[in-house]
Order: structure tokens, then C-alpha cells, then sequence
């Protein structure tokens, strides 16, 4: 409430600049004015008010956020304000009213924290003064060299009248003069940009370094009880550490994009996650979490965040899982049907993989990337084939045709109670059903080994696209646009080879700040998916980057 009231204010009072510079001033305090200084000074009084109310309007959208470095400019500009508001027309009244303002602002400074870690601006802001200093210094050197000031103290205040008079603007082909303009010219743009710097947040560069990375793997492999665990090892993820565990994240124009939940020791999610809410307010950042768990949500709720059911992830419990029965009978058909067309398979764990299989994996992959533009998945894929030594635990299947070619692959990657699908990866369009076979060949030997566990794929807004489901009108708007979008987001298709395997539905849930939040931290979450076109990829130097080889087989062969 302080802030909005705070905005309110801050944006009246820049109204009522503009609108006390653009009208003339009370006639007596003008004549008073005329015996205490040059006219031109009393017209650039106006026109800097006039710039000084549309700086304070823009202002007060950073204030109404709580930003800090608005407030503080916002504080010292209206102090100038005050001052300005004297010179050009004895305006006390708003003088003092600025001087109020300024002190309400300074006084309640600690409720405008978002933003505060950040420094940013000093590059435009140093444009912005040297572009005037210079052309103030042209103008008095010009009063000097033309003859009209024969006395330095005379060249400083005749060099500053002709500067404020502004007659020699875009009106004369001198040298000096269309110096003038474009120093003038620079400085306003510097002078925007320096706003804009100032308002925006902290910027974020992708990725982690390689310490970061081994520090991250320990925490997976220690606290990594949840499906969406291993992929916090993305390339592109920026780590926020507290309590023992992380926060898996990677910044998009403002908006913090978490994937999953923090990764800590049990029970302590929500205390890490207001940790982290905390350092993104700092740096003027939004907060958006996508594929969060249920078992949190009220936790998250009580910190005022709110939560939207986006989809369904499909598991597997693999110890109940057979291949017998008529449910499963299609699977079934389609891997006799594979083998039957000399299709072969091998279920390996990383460590296992030989020569031949990494460069067959290797060949795969470029092979499948190079008809495709754009890598899809954030929260709950890797994007690279290697990681590091965790690589050792990963589960592979592979798939050979008659001429015994590598030609198709899967790779799980482990977490704690078990397996979570990442990668599938085919060359040939037939024989169909080839990798529903793959999948169900995992799920046997994960079964064989004890594992609770396999994490299949995530199925967005599988619960509004279900037949028959009791949605309500805003869920059925939503079910109406997601049903002109399903080609590329694939929502039914998934759906069906989930279910081919009679998994159990596990919800996930995208978190965010506030109902206006809502539709910006959705189109972030898109775009950190890769669904919709987002900024570039912008690494770190020292980055942490995918080894070219499994670990485990490069130690093996040295």
C-alpha cells in the first residue's frame, strides 16, 4: 500500500510539473524575477521542470515496484525540482511541496528494496555529463574566440546564457553549432538510456562455471529425491546455493525461471525458495517456478505465491510393470513386430558404453539435430548427450537395424528412486511402435534392478485436454486455444504414448507472484522452453561446458 500511494503521489506531482512549466508564470513574482535574473534563465527553468515532471512520471513505475535506485533518483530529482520550481517563477508552493515528497520517499527508503543489489546505469549516466559538459564548454569557448566575452568570468556566464537560449539549435551549418546539436542530441538519448538502465533489472548471465557445476552434482546425487532433479545439470542454468541445497534458475528479461523445486534437504524447500525470492527482489528480478510438485504448494502459498496445474508427468512404478496382459498388448506387438524386421536391442548403464557405442550415440544425435532448428525442454531435459561423472549411472537402450547400425536410442538419467526419461532419439520412421518397444524394455530391467520409480514424459495440460473433464469457463477458454496450438506443443500426442504404458499421473505446477503476474511468467516459462522464439543465449567466459566423452570411458581408455 506505501508504495502504490507512493507512485500516486510521485506521478501527480510530475503532472503537476509538466502543467506549472507549460503555463506562464504569476506576473508579480515574474517582475520580481526579471530584477534578479536573465529571461533566458527563467525559460530554461521551464523546460528543465518540464523534462524533470516526465522523469518522475516514468519514475513511478519503479516506485509502484518497490525498486530502490527509482526511489533514491526520485528523492534527489525532486530536491532539484524544488529548486528549478524558484528559479523559474517563485513557485514555494510546489517547492515545498517537492521538499515533502522528497522526505516522505527518504524516510520509508527500506520498503524499496527490489533492486537494491543492482548497479547499473554508471556507462549512459557518464555519457550523459560529459555530452553536457562539452557542449558547455564549445559555448563558452565560442564566447572567448568570437570576441563576445573578453574575460573568462564573462566567457562562463555568456557561454551559459547562449546555451540555454537555445537559438543556435538545428538553425545554423556551423561547425559549431552542428557540434552543439549532436553533443545536445547525445546527451538526451544518454539521459533515456540511463533511465531505462536505471528502472530495469539486474542482468543475468547463463550458465555456471565448472566448480558450480561439481558443487550442484553433489547436491543432486545427496538431495535429488524428486524425477526433476538430475536435469537442474542443464548447461544454461544459473545456481542460487543456501541451506545445503540450490535453486536451478536462468533469468529472461527480468523473470527468474526456476526449474522444479530447490533441491535441499527434505523439508527445507520453502525456506531456501523465500531465500531466493528474496536475492530475485534484490535484483529487481520476477519469480516463475515451472514444474513444481504438489506436495509443496501450500508451503510456496503461505510465502504469497500462487500456483496454476499446468500438466500431468507420467511415472512408471517398474515393479509392477510386465508386458503380459492385454492392456500392454500393443507394446508388446510392436517390439515382436521390431525384432521380427531384425531390429536388436541393449539396456547399459554409462559406465558401460564402449567405443563403438558413444560414436554410434554421437551419430544419432547429429544426425537428429540436424533437422531440427530448435532443442525443446528446460525443466525437464538436459540438452547435451554428456555431462560429466555422473554420466556413470545413466540408463542407455539401444537400438540396432538388421545391418546391426546403430540407429535409434533412449537415455535415462537416475535420481534417487529411480529413472527419469531424457533423451529419444530415432533416425528411421519405421518400424512404428520402435520406441513405446525401447520404452518398455527400460522399464523391465529397471523393474529387474528395484528401482520405485521411471519418470516418463510430462504432458502439458493433459487434465483440460482429457475427454469428458468438468472444466470451468476459464479452463474451457484455455482448452479452446491449446486446441489450435496442439501441433506444437504436442499435448495429445503425448498424452497417448503415456498412456500405452498405464502410468500414474503425478501434477506439476507452475508458481508465480500475483494474478497480474500470471500471463508474463507463463510467456517466460514458454520461452525458456524454446516453445516460443526468447532472447539469446547469453554464457558466462568461464562457463561450464558438456565434455565431448562420457567420463567414465575417458578414464577407462586412458
Amino acid at each position: 500500500m506505501l508504495r502504490t500511494i507512493s507512485a500516486v503521489a510521485l506521478a501527480a506531482y510530475g503532472l503537476l510539473a509538466v502543467a506549472s512549466a507549460l503555463t506562464p508564470n504569476v506576473p508579480w513574482r515574474d517582475e520580481l524575477l526579471r530584477q534578479l535574473e536573465p529571461h533566458p534563465a527563467r525559460r530554461f527553468g521551464h523546460v528543465l521542470v518540464c523534462a524533470a515532471g516526465l522523469g518522475l512520471l516514468m519514475l513511478a513505475f519503479g516506485v509502484a515496484r518497490g525498486n530502490r535506485r527509482a526511489a533514491d533518483t526520485a528523492v534527489v530529482m525532486l530536491c532539484v525540482v524544488a529548486l528549478l520550481n524558484a528559479v523559474k517563477g517563485l513557485d514555494y508552493e510546489e517547492s515545498v511541496m517537492a521538499l515533502a515528497l522528497a522526505w516522505g520517499l527518504r524516510s520509508q527508503r527500506r520498503a524499496f528494496n527490489r533492486g537494491a543489489d543492482v548497479r547499473r546505469g554508471l556507462v549512459p549516466g557518464m555519457i550523459a555529463l560529459t555530452a553536457i559538459v562539452s557542449a558547455y564548454a564549445i559555448s563558452v569557448g565560442l564566447e572567448l574566440f568570437t570576441g563576445h566575452s573578453a574575460r573568462f568570468g564573462d566567457a562562463f556566464v555568456g557561454g551559459f546564457h547562449a546555451l540555454v537560449n537555445g537559438q543556435w539549435l538545428f538553425t545554423s551549418t556551423e561547425p559549431s553549432s552542428i557540434a552543439l546539436d549532436v553533443l545536445v542530441g547525445l546527451g538526451l538519448l544518454a539521459a533515456g538510456a540511463w533511465i531505462v538502465e536505471l528502472l530495469g533489472p539486474g542482468r543475468s548471465i547463463d550458465g555456471h562455471s565448472a566448480d558450480d557445476h561439481a558443487r550442484a552434482a553433489e547436491i543432486v546425487s545427496r538431495c535429488g529425491d524428486d524425477s526433476l532433479a538430475p536435469f537442474a545439470l542443464r548447461q544454461d542454468k544459473a545456481y542460487f546455493f543456501a541451506a545445503g541445497g540450490l535453486v536451478a534458475y536462468r533469468v529472461l528479461h527480468g523473470t527468474a525461471v526456476v526449474s522444479g523445486d530447490p533441491i535441499v534437504p527434505a523439508g527445507r524447500e520453502p525456506e531456501v525458495l523465500a531465500e531466493f525470492a528474496d536475492h530475485a527482489h534484490r535484483q529487481g528480478w520476477n519469480v516463475a517456478l515451472t514444474g513444481v510438485a504438489e506436495r509443496h504448494l501450500h508451503a510456496y502459498r503461505n510465502l504469497g505465491f500462487r500456483s496454476l496445474h499446468i500438466g500431468n508427468e507420467a511415472w512408471v512404478d517398474p515393479r509392477d510393470f510386465s508386458l503380459e496382459g492385454r492392456r500392454i498388448r500393443k507394446v508388446r506387438q510392436s517390439l515382436h513386430r521390431a525384432e521380427r524386421q531384425g531390429w536388436t536391442f541393449e539396456v547399459c548403464r554409462g559406465a558401460e558404453l564402449t567405443r563403438t557405442q558413444i560414436a554410434g550415440l554421437e551419430a544419432v544425435e547429429r544426425g537428429w539435430r540436424s533437422s531440427r532448428h530448435r532443442l525443446y525442454g528446460f525443466a525437464m531435459t538436459l540438452g547435451h548427450l554428456w555431462r560429466g561423472p555422473e554420466d556413470g549411472t545413466d540408463l542407455y537402450v539401444l537400438a540396432h537395424n538388421g545391418d546391426t547400425e546403430l540407429r535409434a536410442f533412449l537415455r535415462f538419467v537416475r535420481f534417487d528412486r529411480g529413472l527419469s526419461l531424457d533423451v529419444m532419439r530415432r533416425l528411421d520412421e519405421k518400424p512404428n511402435g520402435l520406441i513405446e518397444s525401447m520404452v518398455a524394455l527400460a522399464l523391465r530391467h529397471a523393474g529387474q534392478e528395484g528401482l520405485e520409480e521411471v519418470s516418463l514424459n510430462f504432458a502439458g495440460f493433459a487434465h483440460l485436454m482429457a475427454a469428458g473433464a468438468a472444466l470451468t469457463r476459464g479452463q474451457r477458454l484455455l482448452r479452446w486455444a491449446l486446441a489450435r496450438l496442439h501441433g506444437r506443443f504436442q499435448l495429445e500426442r503425448l498424452t497417448q504414448f503415456n498412456e500405452k504404458f498405464q502410468p500414474q499421473w503425478r501434477p506439476r505446477f507452475l508458481v508465480y507472484r500475483g494474478r497480474i503476474a500470471l500471463p508474463m511468467a507463463g510467456w517466460r516459462v514458454l520461452q525458456a522452453e524454446a516453445y516460443v522464439p526468447g532472447p539469446r543465449h547469453r554464457p558466462q567466459p568461464s562457463s561450464w561446458q558438456p565434455p565431448s566423452k562420457p567420463a567414465q570411458a575417458v578414464h577407462r581408455w586412458s
